[in-house]
């Protein structure tokens, strides 16, 4: 992941990467059919290409599915799932309508999702980068209040 894969706004420019992860209410082996995988499948590219959300990797289990996305500055990881999960199970239960009476209030995935934000370097980088960010910006003041004590004395023998 590079800088080609920045999300460029007017005033802004920056990765928002994620990992995203849910699964089917109940953790049923729903997903590895040959009628679901290809609904589901365009389901979220659909989404995504909609909220002009870039895709890197997916994987769909039999139980489960992992995305790698880069969503644009203005939406969180959660609105991404929620917009995902909503969609996809729109397009499932009008694919498939036998799943109405497993699953009966019509809530295909489960409450839950996982998610953590990746970058393409690690948060050991980002904390040396603030230290050091933090010891630059300390030893400039420094110098300028030795500056300004220097000058202080000067003005003094005048």
């Amino acid at each position: 992941m590079g800088s080609e894969n920045f999300v460029r706004r007017q005033h802004s420019v920056g990765i928002n990467a994620f990992h995203l992860e849910w699964c089917p209410k109940y953790r049923k082996d729903v997903l590895g059919g040959s009628i679901l995988r290809p609904v589901l499948t365009n389901s979220l590219v659909e989404t995504a290409k909609e909220y002009n959300i870039q895709i890197f990797a997916m994987e769909i289990a039999v139980d489960h599915l992992h995305m790698f996305v880069n969503l644009p500055g203005t939406l969180g990881p959660s609105v991404a799932i929620q917009l995902f999960k909503g969609r996809s199970s729109k397009a499932i239960f009008a694919a498939c309508p036998s799943f109405r009476s497993v699953y009966r209030k019509g809530h295909f995935w489960s409450r839950g999702s996982f998610y953590r934000s990746v970058s393409n370097f690690g948060a050991d980088t980002v904390y040396r980068y603030i230290a050091e960010h933090k010891a630059k910006e300390l030893s400039t003041s420094v110098v300028e209040v030795q500056k300004m004590f220097d000058q202080m004395n000067l003005v003094s023998f005048m």
